[in-house]
């Protein structure tokens, strides 16, 4: 007999049949629906991302609303990283450091790829892109302290001396000679590419912020009721924003003069708004409110940049 089946015998000797029996169902049907249930609702664990980490949480629990089976296992103040090479869950631990140092993955010139780190960090230009994310970790590990920096290549106390070069160490110089000069080339294209970019967005953003700022004057001048109405509901959830955007982080929600940050779902259950639209005016708005931040970020850089002239 198999380790299974002795464990099932032993669950059907533990079940009372009389007791299944007033219940209208058999020990056999008892164990079968407890399996059952028990691989419908087996822990989806995902690890953080940051290395060395083993800290879990149980996706499926998160998802589905419900307790972790273990408190270990809680998701509460995980976050999600879904761009650049490291894509997966953050730990509580974790979660301030890798937000400070998210990596955006860049597709540069001749077949090539880099990393761009939030703290202007940036990767020599790779030719096989799954290497980005080892050295985003090492990045990350170097910027805890958890490993050494290592020495910069010009530093004359790491240097093999002249009569101490073999071909392998003199190939590994050439190669990095020949990667620099394909990337100063590489990285002139992609300034190039950058400021024509530039050049084109900004006018569009800055002329789309004014248009914006005077829609939403009108709007909050405008003496009707924005949310009597389902459409004009809509309308000032994207334009305006019913939930509170306060960045300060000492301000508190209050009923008196702040919509706090259920004011849309507030609108959508009045007036019965399915949740995927909901969910969808919210991203439109956050778009929105971005733009607006971005665009006012560029005016004063310029404002900055003419007083130093």
């Amino acid at each position: 007999m198999s380790p299974k089946r002795e464990v099932r015998e032993r669950l059907l000797d533990l079940i009372s049949k009389a007791e299944a029996a007033n219940c209208g169902t058999t020990p056999e049907a008892v164990v079968d629906e407890a399996i059952h249930e028990a691989l419908l609702n087996q822990p989806v664990l995902h690890t953080c991302l940051f290395p060395g980490c083993i800290r879990q949480h149980d996706a499926r629990a998160s998802l589905a609303g419900e307790p972790a089976s273990r408190p270990s296992w809680s998701s509460a103040g995980w976050r999600k990283v879904t761009r650049g090479p490291g894509h997966g869950d953050i730990c509580p631990d974790h979660a301030p450091v890798v937000t400070k140092h998210l990596p955006n993955r860049l597709k540069l010139p001749n077949g090539r790829w880099g990393i761009t780190c939030a703290c202007e960090w940036i990767t020599p230009p790779q030719r096989h892109h799954p290497v980005l994310r080892a050295l985003w970790e090492q990045h990350l590990l170097e910027v805890t302290g958890a490993l050494p920096a290592a020495p910069p290549v010009t530093d004359s106390e790491h240097r093999i001396p002249l009569a101490e070069h073999t071909d392998a160490t003199l190939t590994e110089l050439y190669d990095r000679l020949w990667n620099a000069e394909d990337a100063y080339q590489e990285y002139r294209d992609v300034a190039r590419a950058c400021m024509v970019a530039y050049t084109i967005a900004v006018p569009a953003l800055l002329g789309a912020k004014t248009a914006l700022e005077a829609l939403r004057t009108r709007i909050t001048l405008d003496s009707r009721d924005w949310a009597h109405d389902k459409l004009d509901a809509l309308l000032y959830a994207v334009i305006i924003g019913w939930n509170c955007e306060n960045t300060d982080p000492d301000h508190q929600h209050n009923p008196i003069d702040c919509p706090s940050d259920q004011g849309l779902w507030d609108i959508a259950r009045k007036h019965d708004i399915p949740t995927d639209q909901t969910i969808q005016a919210g991203n439109h708005r956050w778009w929105i409110a971005n733009a607006i931040k971005a665009a006012q970020q560029i005016e004063e850089q310029a404002a900055k940049q003419q007083e130093v002239n």
